[in-house]
């Protein structure tokens, strides 16, 4: 299993982005774990993860399930994530180091989905 997060593109300077990001503020970004083929919530959409006996539970839910880049994760692993862009979220409710700590709850949960019990 892999982890990773990516800053949000709104937050990127430009005048038009600037704009966006001051009128909805974001957190810094998203937190995303790629899992292998032989987990068990391998090509699971993340909708249908709320089915699993102990669903793995992160800030605003997950809101992204698709096959890896081959850039941050082999095309066959499944990814899974979520954002900082839900109401109320911002840059000082949502720094990088947040979404970090976040993104490893999200990892050690789907390791233990596997793995071990929770």
């Amino acid at each position: 299993m892999k982890w990773y997060v990516i800053e949000n593109e709104y937050l990127k300077p430009n005048q038009l982005n600037k704009i966006i990001a001051d009128s909805l503020k974001f957190g810094w970004g998203n937190g995303y774990v790629a899992v292998p083929p032989s987990h068990c919530l391998h090509s699971m959409d993340y909708l249908d993860c709320n089915a699993v006996e102990l669903p793995p539970t992160v800030h605003g839910g997950l809101t992204y399930a698709r096959p890896g880049d081959g850039i941050y994760a082999p095309k066959d692993w499944w990814v899974f994530g979520f954002d900082t862009m839900h109401w109320k979220d911002n840059l000082e409710t949502w720094p990088k180091e947040a979404v970090i700590e976040e993104t490893m709850s999200l990892f050690w949960q789907l390791f233990e989905i596997e793995w071990g019990e929770l």
